[in-house]
């Protein structure tokens, strides 16, 4: 029996599904955005301060843009 690949978020960029901070709550995100360096600094920039992001089928999760930038700039 085959066990079922599981793609870790720092292999393949975690889609975002909703977006918080501009008028101080969620919004859903653009279909398709995903969770990159360019991408959190960007919507940083926008007025963004967290996002949901699937890491999973089943699994989400919130993550905060800024410390997200900081984590991937400092990664090796």
């Amino acid at each position: 029996m085959m066990s079922r690949r599981r793609t870790h978020p720092d292999v393949r960029s975690a889609r975002i599904l909703e977006l918080y901070g501009k008028d101080l709550r969620w919004i859903d995100a653009d279909q398709g955005l995903r969770l990159d360096p360019d991408t959190a600094a960007r919507l940083h920039d926008e007025g963004f301060t967290m996002a949901t992001v699937r890491i999973g089928l089943w699994r989400t999760k919130r993550v905060s843009l800024i410390r997200w930038a900081q984590r991937e700039s400092a990664a090796p």
